[in-house]
């Protein structure tokens, strides 16, 4: 099975408010996220992990079904480590060996589209390296998937190595870089001026 982690626990702390919350045409950004990866054809579970503004976060999610499911980062003020941490925790915990890959995404990952998602998972079904990384002209991006035989590493990153950053760079040789025609690949929301930047590379 496929299962993604959405990571939503952070303080977004540069943006006026919660940026998951920020209404984009008419939806949260959060729900974006999470109902484009609902929509690819590969993914069997999403894992929303929560923290900060836990509830609100929730409340914009909780009407998505059963294939939706939550964990809560106590330490999410820790930093996204700890938030990947959780999320693989859980899934591993519940799937166990199940698991074939798992992705990873930003809760602002909202630009990224459904064939993304399926693009990533075909050309690791096809290939079986360490790691696939979605990208838009060589720039990469989000979502990262991760073959489930370096789970055991990812539940073991921390803040102070770098996080996922130290587990991309030592398997860098067994990555593949999924070039899409997708600009919601690189783009996410950490300041109100982003909004402007989205927008841009959105009509291009």
């Amino acid at each position: 099975m496929i299962v993604a982690i959405v990571l939503a626990a952070g303080l977004s702390r540069r943006f006026p408010g919660n940026k998951l919350l920020y209404t984009w045409e008419g939806k949260p950004v959060i729900r974006w996220t999470v109902e484009n990866i609902l929509n690819s054809k590969y993914v069997d579970k999403i894992v929303v992990v929560l923290g900060h503004d836990r509830e609100r976060i929730h409340d914009a999610l909780k009407d998505l079904g059963d294939n939706v499911e939550f964990t809560y980062n106590t330490n999410y003020f820790e930093g996204m480590s700890s938030s990947v941490k959780t999320g693989i925790r859980h899934v591993y915990n519940k799937y166990g060996d199940k698991i074939e890959a798992i992705l990873i995404a930003p809760g602002d990952t909202a630009w990224a589209p459904p064939e993304v998602y399926d693009l990533i998972i075909d050309v690791f079904r096809e290939k079986k390296p360490k790691i696939v990384v979605a990208a838009y002209n060589g720039r990469r991006g989000h979502p990262i998937l991760f073959n489930a035989d370096i789970i055991h590493e990812l539940m073991s990153i921390s803040e102070e190595t770098r996080g996922l950053k130290a587990i991309t760079k030592k398997y860098n040789y067994e990555t593949i870089v999924a070039n899409t025609i997708y600009p919601g690949v690189i783009l996410d929301l950490d300041t109100y001026n982003d909004l402007n930047r989205i927008k841009y590379m959105l009509k291009k």
